[in-house]
């Protein structure tokens, strides 16, 4: 089985995107990615419905496609927690994502850390973008909110593009609930994350659908023995977004 874990439906006017349910299910039937967890991109609607469009795709593809929800902590904090609320309990998503150059929010400011609180509250990891924006984006950002939240598991999103990887394995050597998502990295920045933080530690994430066979050839290239290479494609994600007797 392969879990991407990074794919998006929706619309985004920060970086010009579209990406729709469609194309997403296309690319994943024809590279066979059996499992997606879906973020929206930061559109011109309302979140709310940025969120009910995924939920309605994971009902037209059951077992498929899975939620997380993506928008700006930058909004009412009792409000912010009942999206969450509402997500994970009525609608079944899976995790949360904070992205740092999206939303302009830096990880350590007040409001940032409203997004680890949520997701600690309501049991799901929290994805957070790093590497492109920084200063909000470098992964070290992430070094003392990893330990202030000590048993919430917190992905790197793209583990520092290239550029920050070396500083965002750094982190995860310090902290043990750091995981990395490798895409747009290389394949041997790849080697290195799972040599040293080992393949319980690195998932499967693709960004782009059609950015997919990049990354799984990058994988299928390090010649891992077929249980590591299984937990990066599949058992990582699994276990950390609680996917067990759900697919």
């Amino acid at each position: 089985m392969i879990i991407n874990t990074h794919a998006h439906i929706g619309i985004s006017r920060v970086f010009d995107h579209e990406f729709t349910e469609e194309e997403l299910i296309n690319g994943m039937d024809k590279y066979g990615v059996d499992v997606s967890i879906v973020q929206p991109l930061i559109g011109p609607d309302n979140y709310k419905k940025y969120h009910d469009d995924i939920y309605e795709a994971s009902v037209r593809h059951p077992k498929r496609i899975f939620g997380m929800l993506a928008f700006s902590p930058h909004i009412d904090r009792d409000e912010y927690f009942k999206e969450v609320e509402r997500c994970v309990k009525e609608l079944g998503f899976v995790g949360l994502k904070l992205h740092p150059l999206e939303t302009a929010v830096d990880p350590l400011s007040v409001d940032g850390r409203v997004a680890f609180e949520a997701a600690t509250a309501f049991n799901i990891p929290l994805m957070v973008h790093t590497g492109v924006g920084v200063p909000f984006a470098c992964p070290t950002r992430l070094l003392s909110r990893a330990r202030e939240f000590p048993h919430l598991p917190i992905i790197m999103a793209h583990a520092g593009f290239i550029v920050y990887t070396q500083d965002a394995i750094s982190v995860g050597e310090v902290c043990q609930n750091i995981y990395l998502e490798p895409s747009w990295c290389s394949g041997q920045l790849i080697g290195q994350m799972i040599n040293k933080l080992g393949p319980d530690r690195v998932m499967m994430g693709s960004d782009w659908i059609s950015n997919y066979p990049v990354e799984k050839l990058k994988i299928d290239l390090l010649e891992l023995n077929e249980d590591d290479k299984n937990k990066v494609l599949c058992e990582t994600a699994k276990t950390v977004f609680n996917l067990g007797d759900r697919i």
